[in-house]
């Protein structure tokens, strides 16, 4: 008989060898799986710079000069932005509402690319900067309550945009050089446009287009322009109103003169809007991971199941020999660990070269960092304990449960 587990192991390296091939394939496979997860929850757990609880986001429209329902107006004082700013005066009146503002392409969740370039030079260097153009007023950024990454409160940014500052987020890219922090209080000007100086105020976080999405390009907050009617009205209510807000609202509490309020929903209907896509693609990553997690289960299962079963005699006569079924458990899990522990370096070596040809950062659109790239790795270990113990106990249990002598009786 076999005394030594290790002896034991070498003498059946042929089926170990096939175990090990097994494990090193499953834990590759398990790796990417759990890092995908992992990058998936580190980008949605960024933390932000704003606070988007209890909001209400509409879109503003005018009414066409040609259309019957449009309204004159009686002098030159009164036009589409008179009747733009009277409606959210009347929301600010609502005894639900805590703050009203507008802008455009200024929401999270707001799927608009307006791209735009900013440069300086700095330290006799050419920095650029490319950013999505983003135009708030300041009752905007109190509504959304932005704040800066270097403690700049949302009173302080909403008077920077009212003095006409720019706001960048907080964005670095291969494809610029720009250090935001370092343009912090200075003077940029447009790429294509030298002659146009913006004074940066303040850095703060980017506004996501989706919790899942990192974040792929700069941000430029800037005043929106006088003459503008903004077409984003974003609504704060007072803690746990909302829905008296929604119910307290008329059909002419949403339109003034020439200018009208639609698609108002909260927030959350709007994430949910966003995020209808991606929610279906995780379903599916979860679902395969479910898939693939109880197929390798069921094969550990069934490779465990014949090793044991071929071992029944073995395990028999060491039970007559006075060993528990404790002990012998603890000896067929120490070889399942035993082979995992050979298995793992060739795992990381395989990984480690997959990981060293591809390029997270620029594939994913942030900068991924090694941990978050091995993260999976540990999971991946853990999974496969797991699984092995799992997939032992019950060919186990089975085969200690025959008699000896019935087990022993054709040796």
């Amino acid at each position: 008989m076999k005394r030594k587990l290790i002896q034991q192991m070498r003498n059946e390296w042929r089926s170990n060898i096939w175990m090990c091939v097994e494990l090193i394939i499953t834990g590759l496979v398990l790796w990417a799986i759990f890092s995908t997860f992992l990058f998936l929850y580190h980008v949605y757990q960024e933390p932000e710079g704003y606070d988007l609880t209890e909001i209400y986001v509409g879109w503003a429209g005018e009414v066409s000069e040609d259309a019957s329902t449009y309204t004159p107006y009686p002098d030159s004082l009164h036009n589409q932005l008179t009747d733009y700013e009277t409606l959210l005066t009347n929301l600010r009146n609502n005894p639900y509402v805590e703050s009203v503002g507008g802008g455009n392409n200024a929401m999270p969740y707001s799927f608009n690319y307006s791209g735009n370039m900013l440069a300086a030079d700095i330290n006799g260097e050419r920095q650029q900067y490319g950013g999505n153009l983003r135009h708030m007023t300041p009752e905007m950024i109190r509504t959304i309550r932005l704040t800066g990454v270097n403690g700049e409160t949302t009173e302080e940014l909403a008077q920077m945009i009212e003095n006409g500052q720019t706001i960048l987020s907080l964005f670095e890219d291969s494809r610029f050089n720009a250090k935001p922090l370092e343009w912090r209080g200075r003077d940029v000007f447009w790429n294509y446009d030298s002659t146009r100086i913006e004074h940066v105020g303040a850095v703060i976080k980017g506004i996501r287009r989706s919790d899942y999405e990192p974040i792929f390009d700069g941000m430029m907050i800037m005043k929106t322009p006088s003459t503008w009617v903004p077409d984003q009205v974003a609504i704060r209510v007072k803690p746990g109103k909302g829905a008296d807000f929604m119910a307290s609202l008329k059909a002419e509490d949403l339109e003034f003169g020439n200018v009208y309020l639609s698609n108002l929903s909260s927030i959350e209907q709007m994430r949910d809007r966003a995020h209808m896509n991606i929610n279906d693609t995780v379903s599916t990553l979860i679902v395969s991971a479910i898939f693939v997690l109880t197929a390798v289960f069921l094969g550990f299962l069934g490779s465990f199941w014949f090793r044991t079963q071929q071992r029944v005699p073995e395990l028999a006569l060491r039970r007559v020999n006075g060993a528990t079924r404790g002990d012998l458990f603890r000896r067929l899990l120490g070889e399942g660990m035993i082979l995992l522990a050979i298995s793992l370096p060739f795992v990381a070596v395989l990984g480690y070269t997959l990981l060293s040809n591809v390029d997270l950062s620029s594939e994913l659109g942030m900068n991924v960092s090694s941990g978050l790239s091995w993260g999976g790795l540990p999971c991946a270990i853990l999974a496969l304990a797991f699984m092995i113990a799992a997939g032992l106990t019950w060919p186990a249990l089975k085969a200690m449960k025959v008699n000896p002598a019935e087990a022993l009786k054709d040796q």
